[in-house]
């Protein structure tokens, strides 16, 4: 399953071309991100305790967004390990569908107060995956 989380391009959003900088695709990845999370984290969630770091970004650039440009990204899990689970993202024309720009960041769960990489939790790895694309990533 995939989460779809419309995206407001903001007038500061552009760059001197006039579209989108390149670091704020990276942004739009959060956005995705974070309503993923939504859906399985709790609203109370002690992220200073356990939480996640993010330790790789990838971004595949496909064509310029514009400031007129409806956008919409869609998120997903891709792969589930150990202690590290990746997600998939796709900025798209939020009317034609048409790709933007595609990514993947690879997120490690963590526990702040021992500072140490630890396995991903059950309820997050079981919740990870019903968002995993069944039609490969």
């Amino acid at each position: 399953m995939k989460i779809t989380t419309p995206v407001q391009v903001r007038f500061s959003d552009l760059d001197m071309a006039r579209h989108v900088h390149n670091a704020v695709y990276l942004q739009y990845f959060e956005l995705g991100r974070m309503d993923l999370f939504r859906n399985f984290m709790e609203k109370d969630h002690d992220w200073v305790r356990t939480g996640l770091i993010l330790a790789r970004n990838e971004v595949d650039y496909r064509k310029p967004i514009h400031l007129a440009d409806p956008v919409q990204v869609q998120t997903w899990c891709g792969k589930i390990g150990e202690k590290s689970f990746d997600l998939h993202y796709q900025v798209q024309h939020g009317k034609t569908g048409s790709v933007f720009a595609e990514g993947r960041s690879v997120m490690v769960a963590f526990d702040y107060e021992k500072q140490a990489s630890i396995a991903i939790p059950q309820a997050w790895r079981t919740a990870l995956a019903r968002f995993m694309d069944s039609a490969g990533s």
